[in-house]
């Protein structure tokens, strides 16, 4: 059998000619045995790494305080072959960590001298992350080899491997010469204006290195690397030839030349041609659209412009978006270009054929249509959608929004969870539009009145639904919103976000977590109102009073530092608000600021005569009475007396919600008359790995992007929070092991959160 192997390692390849010729063949390992390993977990033994079996594999030991890289194992091949390479298959079933990066490959006769590594060199996952990642060298004669794994693919301090497969040369056999290694500079993705590079190869034999260029847009006189100027794929050679005493050895490399002349902006807009737009008389209706263009550290946007009918019109730049306030001429049919030019020249144009019309009469508009979010499912928690919503000035005086939440197949969650609507704004921010608590085991139809979110709610745009829920049954979501036609107070509003963030409640270090927010009205607000949606969540007996959930507590919003606004954070429960009945569960009980099965309407204040002050600080107190004496961060707690468990860390918390809907007969433009805010939306999903899984109750966790501080949730199918842990950056949440012993088994979820997004594993506890 003749196989032929290349190694992608990052853009280069390895590959050495002084075989090409001869047949490579997998030894057998039945007469293989393990000599040593610097450490393995149990039930994860070295020997699994060559037993042929892909389920089975060798795991260093899981825990953090044991050995971390380099990770060794030596294995006795049973007797001498001429072996000219081996092949490194990873994790291929569950969670597929332990991935490694750098290594060093060794060979011996004895188990006593071993030289020079025979290659050494990085795995690459650039392709398909589980085949098999195969190294030839030069047949040396040897019974002997060790694997030594230097680093990590993922920053994780233990190593897993699949299989090691070792390979002999059956047709030539061993020369008697010795392998050589060579480093080969990586060329980085150039550009087709770029000067000659300098090529820079060795080997450690010492010989010359020749340089050739294989294929591509490219020509080399001796190490000079120049490029013709055409986009393309270039490969380059750096070959040492060998001798009597050295085989060959070549690293092949490639990379991209990129044309940016070429390269033209990304351009979207939120103008749809399914609606008309709608007005009573001739109004300005603002125009949005965003760009971007790949390369922008080379390329940048220079110029936006709506052409409409044959006249163009510059559009207003405002961090990162744009847009036109476009007051029609006539009613009537309009070609409107949307033209984005960078500043290599290229642009690109998206054309949208509106209609504007004084013809408005009410109607009813599906976003969101039998969208089924379940733990697993296409829709694991999170769903995403676009959907075209109806375009209108100062046409509509009531937006009414529908929510129909049913039992996909019958199968509805067993539990009420925590959700909510969000519509991403024309500066790209997400708004939450709906906080809502799902019914215990049935469906229910909810209306909330969203006529203040009317500036958002128009044209294309993005709609997401959050649902924690963890795989006791789903919820199918479906979203109408119904327009009446009617003339509003105002003809234009606006929505800024204050706040949107998930606090401590009664945590001892730190009672007022909410930042305070300066803010500043601009000139032709007319009225004003404060939004704010508050949620409380988390109870029992290592909680204060039962804290947040079924805490009656009353908040304090200031305005410039005195106190104005007061909420009382509690609802009735029963009867329901949304006369959601037939629930299973406690949903008779009053809690903080909501109930099971239905919307969390949020509290409303006018801030109209606030408007002519110069800058406002708003500040949003929690119930200065209260302090959780159960917290983790309270260093007089005392298990067992004050408290059953200072360490449960099954805190108190709000998930709050804050905004200001300004109003106006003047057009209120985002990024123009609103005063934009700087925001941060937890979108980023993190993937995580669990290890041991199923587990013993000892495991440790790897999380991959995460870049600020977090917090990792320990919960129960219910949803029910039992432990929290607190980290400052990713290394410390890679580096830690949890133990959960004192938990019964079972299934339990790992929910990790940031200020940036979530991540969530299932574990299984035996």
């Amino acid at each position: 059998m003749k196989k032929h192997y290349l190694l992608s390692l990052l853009s280069f390849l390895v590959i050495n000619l002084s075989y090409a010729q001869c047949d490579t063949t997998l030894i057998s390992p039945t007469g293989f045995t393990l000599v040593s390993t610097n450490s393995n977990a149990p039930g994860a033994e070295g020997s699994n790494a060559f037993d042929g079996d892909q389920s089975t594999i060798w795991h260093t030991e899981w825990d953090a305080a044991q050995p971390p890289y380099p990770h060794e194992i030596i294995i006795d091949l049973g007797t001498s072959y001429p072996v000219n390479g081996f092949g490194y298959i990873p994790r291929t079933t569950g969670n597929l960590n332990g991935k490694i990066a750098e290594f060093e490959f060794y060979l011996s006769t004895d188990n006593v001298t071993w030289g020079n590594a025979e290659v050494s060199s990085e795995f690459s996952y650039l392709t398909n992350p589980l085949d098999e990642q195969a190294f030839n060298f030069g047949a040396i004669n040897a019974q002997y080899v060790k694997f030594v794994a230097t680093s990590s693919a993922a920053n994780e301090f233990f190593a897993v491997v699949s299989e090691l497969n070792i390979y002999q040369d059956f047709g030539c056999g061993a020369t008697g010469q010795i392998n050589q290694d060579m480093t080969f500079d990586v060329i980085t993705e150039k550009y087709t204006t770029d000067p000659a590079i300098t090529l820079n190869a060795s080997a450690t034999s010492g010989l010359a290195i020749t340089y050739d260029i294989i294929s591509g847009p490219a020509s080399i006189v001796g190490n000079q690397l120049t490029l013709d100027g055409n986009a393309g794929t270039v490969e380059v050679r750096a070959l040492q030839a060998g001798n009597a005493t050295y085989y060959a050895k070549e690293i092949i490399q490639s990379f991209n030349v990129i044309d940016l002349s070429i390269i033209s902006p990304l351009v979207t807009t939120r103008l749809s041609e399914a609606y008309d737009i709608q007005m009573p008389y001739l109004m300005a209706y603002p125009i949005y659209l965003n760009a971007t263009i790949d390369y922008d550290n080379q390329l940048s946007i220079t110029t936006a412009e709506v052409i409409i009918d044959g006249t163009s019109y510059t559009c207003t730049e405002d961090n990162g978006f744009y847009y036109y306030l476009w007051k029609p001429a006539t009613f009537g049919a309009h070609s409107i270009d949307i033209k984005v030019t960078a500043d290599n020249g290229a642009s690109t144009t998206i054309t949208r054929n509106v209609n504007v019309t004084s013809t408005i009469s009410d109607q009813t508009v599906t976003s969101m249509e039998d969208v089924v979010i379940e733990f697993g499912g296409t829709n694991s928690r999170w769903f995403y959608g676009s959907y075209e919503m109806p375009q209108h000035v100062n046409s509509y005086d009531e937006i009414m929004a529908n929510l129909i939440v049913e039992c996909p197949n019958g199968n509805c969650d067993d539990w009420d969870r925590w959700a909510h609507i969000d519509v991403k704004g024309p500066d790209g921010n997400w708004i939450q539009i709906i906080r809502y608590m799902t019914p215990y085991n049935v469906g229910c139809t909810h209306l909330i009145d969203l006529t203040d979110y009317e500036s958002i709610l128009q044209g294309e745009l993005e709609f997401r639904m959050f649902i924690d829920t963890w795989g006791t049954g789903g919820w199918q979501i479906t979203l109408d919103f119904d327009h009446q036609e009617g003339t509003p107070e105002y003809a234009y509003t606006g929505v800024e976000e204050i706040w949107d963030n998930i606090y401590d409640l009664g945590n001892p270090t730190d009672l007022q977590p909410v930042d305070t927010v300066k803010y500043t009205y601009n000139t032709g607000i007319q009225k004003s109102k404060l939004v704010v949606s508050n949620t409380g969540h988390g109870w029992g007996n290592n909680n204060s009073q039962n804290a947040a959930e079924f805490y009656n507590a009353t908040n304090f919003i200031d305005i410039d530092n005195t106190p104005t606004f007061t909420q009382n954070l509690w609802n009735d429960c029963n009867p329901n608000p949304d006369n959601c009945t037939n629930q299973q569960g406690t949903w008779q009980y009053s809690r903080a600021g909501w109930c099971p099965g239905s919307i969390a309407h949020p509290n409303k204040w006018d801030m109209t005569s606030n408007i002519t002050s110069n800058e406002l600080q708003l500040t949003y107190r929690f119930d200065p009475t209260y302090t959780d004496y159960c917290h983790p961060n309270n260093p007089a707690c005392n298990s067992g007396t004050t408290c059953p468990d200072c360490n449960d860390g099954y805190k108190a918390i709000y998930i709050v919600d804050g905004h200001l809907i300004n109003y106006a007969n003047q057009p209120l433009v985002y990024g123009g008359f609103l005063n934009n805010t700087e925001h941060t939306d937890n979108t980023l999903n993190y993937e995580m790995n669990v290890f041991p899984n199923p587990s013993s109750g000892f495991f440790t966790i790897n999380v991959k992007g995460l870049k600020e501080t977090s917090r990792v949730f320990i919960q129960d199918i219910s949803g029910q929070t039992l432990k929290t842990y607190y980290f400052t950056d990713q290394n410390q949440v890679n580096n830690s092991t949890f133990d959960l012993t004192s938990l019964p088994s079972g299934i339990y979820f790992i929910s990790l959160e940031s200020s940036m997004g979530t991540g969530v594993q299932k574990l299984i506890i035996e």
